[in-house]
């Protein structure tokens, strides 16, 4: 069983051998990718809510490509690259609140997104009115939409020749492949598509055909009025 202790935002960053032991009915539901019919898939993400009165919301506009270290902190979590300040953020505490649960200051609740197998071998998800949580955590906070939230997800996948992945969004999206930072797209702005194809930089991410590595995405709504999160991918993403 759980320990009292372990909120569910801590159990999706245990490592996949603590998730193997665990026979608690609500984790076992929230951290299952599920395939029902074959071409659809469920994955397991964390969203916080948070009031559009942080101090990293309905701040400056702008891309800012400064704000999280290449490499995935030790807890899992990114780490925040600024000593004092980044264009759109006001500083390394503010930012740690982001994929942290803060009483207070957000609210962390679980969903599922479903997947869809546009081709053979090719998943996707898109939202172009992307608002999971509305009505939930600290309610709607503008035209009947809860806008400021942060978002993660955690799978695996096995590296083949070929593969690729496609992210377009606002506002920020930080993906670690690996542990490394495989797409950063930081800053409040309109939607931006970047495409990695991993035989280009697999090198750099230290991973190798047959491997099987971590995929860790972060995002971030901090801005009305649009929130748009769709992406595109070869990767056969699987649970921890």
């Amino acid at each position: 069983m759980l320990q009292p202790s372990l909120t569910l935002a801590t159990l999706l960053l245990l490592s996949g051998a603590a998730l193997a032991t665990d026979s608690n009915d609500v984790y076992d539901e929230l951290c299952e990718c599920k395939l029902v019919p074959p071409d659809k898939r469920t994955v397991p993400v964390l969203i916080r809510d948070f009031h559009s009165s942080h101090p990293d919301f309905e701040y400056r506009l702008g891309e800012d490509y400064d704000i999280v270290t290449d490499t995935l902190g030790n807890d899992g979590r990114p780490v925040y690259k600024p000593k004092t300040k980044s264009y759109t953020t006001t500083g390394k505490a503010t930012f740690d609140q982001w994929y942290r649960d803060v009483p207070g200051v957000n609210i962390a609740i679980t969903k599922n997104l479903e997947l869809t197998e546009v081709e053979p071998g090719l998943w996707e998800y898109h939202s172009d009115r992307f608002f999971p949580i509305n009505n939930e955590g600290f309610g709607n906070s503008f035209n009947g939409r809860n806008y400021h939230f942060t978002l993660e997800m955690h799978l695996k996948f096995t590296y083949v020749p070929g593969t690729r992945f496609t992210f377009t969004g606002d506002d920020d999206l930080f993906l670690y492949i690996n542990n490394k930072l495989a797409v950063n797209i930081g800053g409040v702005h309109d939607a931006l598509t970047r495409t990695i194809y991993l035989d280009e930089i697999a090198e750099a991410l230290g991973i190798e055909v047959g491997g099987t590595y971590n995929f860790d995405l972060f995002f971030a709504e901090r801005h009305t009025v649009e929130s748009n999160f769709q992406f595109q991918t070869t990767m056969q993403l699987e649970c921890l």
